[in-house]
């Protein structure tokens, strides 16, 4: 019984395992994005976006490897385009597993760019990030590591696309 209360006071004691993660989305000029779309991809979905990525990169490269020849400034259109529909692709798949949660890793910024995901559970996630500028797609990528309930300000820095 003095086990089993014990277990029970233990049990509320506990703190709370998660964190916040915050940021600021500006384009690469320094101006705010008035609209961005922001994942934090869980461990499990970090590794399906990697793949996507890669194979959508590979399956690229075999098709249009002798315009890439010619012309290698064209690669990085591609590059975009893999990115591009990777996340696309990873959010579906977040969305169809995880239903509503799913909520609590996409979002979308505030009018001033800014973006915050409270309550994340202790772990390693990778941070994405959407937007358009002058008709191009721009996307950024970072590793962020929520291992405390201190919150965390992620700086975007230059985009992978």
């Amino acid at each position: 019984m003095v086990v089993i209360g014990l277990s029970i006071l233990l049990g509320f004691a506990q703190v709370s395992q998660t964190g916040t993660v915050i940021g600021l989305v500006k384009l690469p000029g320094g101006k705010p994005s008035p609209a961005a779309r922001v994942v934090l991809l869980p461990p499990k979905y970090t590794e399906v976006w990697s793949r996507q990525v890669q194979q959508r990169l590979d399956n690229y490269w075999e098709t249009f490897k002798p315009e890439f020849a010619v012309n290698k400034e064209h690669f990085a259109d591609y590059y975009k385009l893999a990115h591009s529909e990777s996340l696309r692709y990873v959010m579906t798949a977040m969305r169809r597993d995880l239903g509503d949660g799913a909520t609590k890793y996409i979002k979308e910024t505030a009018s001033t760019g800014e973006f915050q995901f409270g309550a994340i559970p202790f772990s390693s996630y990778q941070l994405l990030v959407q937007t358009m500028a002058a008709g191009e797609d721009i996307i950024w990528s970072r590793t962020v590591d929520v291992q405390t309930n201190v919150p965390i300000f992620v700086d975007l820095d230059r985009p992978v696309s």
